[in-house]
């Protein structure tokens, strides 16, 4: 594995997100995209000062595949109550852009007043992107990275920060 952002760089960006969402002072409805987004979103509320409500869905689209994604697969947006809310929806990465596409599009079809998309990770490409987070934390290469919440084929999700494997897998 070869480090790509240091622990340090994580929680010294995620203080800045914070700080200004605090200044924006207006209640947030977080919705945050499980499993990946779990070590964000938790340092991030920590910091807040704003009044939120927390919910969780679940994206999945890797699973056991390792490197290559399946079809998409959303749960738990059916129960989010988020009718005239500002939402802020945390992901870990953008990648191809099609699970915050979809999701985003999911959020708006329950008619809240906003939809701010805020992930970690930006992969920087030449493919097309069918959607662009409103905010990223991090701009990365194309590399597939794991740690802080992301994982290969359910491992390494607990390291501290973000990493890249090896091009054996």
């Amino acid at each position: 594995m070869r480090a790509l952002i240091s622990e340090t760089q994580i929680s010294e960006k995620i203080a800045e997100v914070a700080a200004r969402l605090n200044t924006q002072g207006k209640p947030l409805f977080i919705v945050v995209i499980l499993k990946g987004a779990i070590c964000f979103a938790s340092d991030l509320i920590r910091k807040l000062e704003i009044p939120f409500e927390l919910e969780f869905i679940t994206a999945k689209s890797y699973g056991m595949r390792g490197t290559k994604p399946g079809t998409l697969s959303l749960e738990g947006i059916e129960n989010l109550h988020i009718h005239g809310k500002d939402v802020l929806l945390i992901d870990d990465i953008c990648d191809t852009g099609k699970t915050l596409s979809h999701v985003v599009s999911k959020l708006k079809d329950l008619d809240p007043k906003s939809v701010t998309t805020l992930v970690l990770l930006e992969k920087r490409t030449s493919r097309p992107r069918p959607f662009k987070p409103d905010q990223s934390c991090f701009q990365i290469e194309d590399l597939f990275v794991v740690g802080y919440g992301l994982d290969y084929k359910e491992s390494y999700r607990g390291l501290p920060g973000i990493f890249t494997l090896e091009e054996s897998i």
